[in-house]
């Protein structure tokens, strides 16, 4: 599995993944034109995480807005991230959100309530 790297657009947000460093970052704005094909390689190089991460994995998420659809598809991205912390492999996730911003900080604490065993924080940036 390698690196991946998708730049943001107007209607994407920026991915990152660095498995040597052990990073993943989601930044930005989601409510592509096709979800399924704009993530399906993202929810698979998170899949494949919990086979080829060697070190502790961090965790950024840091949206502004994110549509139902791709909602769904951070669900399938949680659930791997969730699969990673079963093999063993230590994490930590930061969900950060804007002071003003109440409805990315009830999602934050919707995905730490529907993933309790993750370690996922939630704080205001």
């Amino acid at each position: 599995m390698s690196d991946l790297h998708i730049a943001a657009t107007d209607r994407t947000p920026e991915i990152q993944l660095s498995i040597a460093n052990g990073i993943f970052s989601m930044r930005g704005e989601s409510f592509p034109e096709d979800v399924a094909a704009f993530y399906g390689q993202v929810i698979m190089a998170i899949d494949a995480l919990a086979s080829t991460i060697q070190g502790p994995l961090k965790v950024d998420v840091a949206m502004v807005y994110i549509n139902s659809s791709s909602i769904k598809a951070m669900f399938r991205i949680f659930e791997g991230l969730e699969n990673v912390r079963k093999q063993g492999h230590p994490l930590s996730i930061t969900w950060h959100f804007q002071d003003d911003d109440d409805i990315m900080q009830e999602l934050g604490e919707d995905f730490k309530d529907r993933f309790p065993d993750l370690p996922i924080e939630v704080q205001a940036s």
